[in-house]
């Protein structure tokens, strides 16, 4: 019996493993997703020429930036995090050029984030 119990592991390890790559491509997928939506959120903000539509836009950014700093990030975590953090702080100055009814600000901030988003897309791929 003791013979068999290594065997009996490297089958449940070797049942178990595709469970542990899926659960990781889910994650990354799911991010892959956030990240999308928020480059279409972004094209939109940018594109945008009422103050409305662009709060619609800066909004679902900020939503979907939500959504995807909650997610694990598989390579670098500190970095993904300290991104996502200075993307929300970023946000957060984009909605006071929207209350302060202030397009050009906005979308200055915008380009800021943009910058942002470079930057952490270089460190992190």
């Amino acid at each position: 019996m003791s013979k068999r119990l290594p065997h009996v592991y490297l089958q449940a390890l070797l049942l178990c493993a595709p469970l542990v790559v899926g659960a990781q491509a889910a994650h990354a997928s799911e991010i892959k997703v956030d990240m999308k939506d928020m480059k279409r959120a972004m094209q939109g903000a940018m594109a945008s020429t009422s103050m409305p539509e662009l709060s619609r836009y800066v909004a679902q950014l900020e939503k979907d930036a939500d959504q995807a700093s909650r997610q694990p990030y598989r390579d670098d975590q500190a970095t993904y995090d300290e991104g996502m953090q200075k993307l929300k702080l970023q946000l957060a100055a984009t909605d006071e050029a929207i209350r302060a009814n202030d397009m050009a600000a906005a979308k200055q901030a915008l380009r800021t984030i943009n910058a942002t988003r470079k930057h952490y897309h270089d460190l992190l791929n």
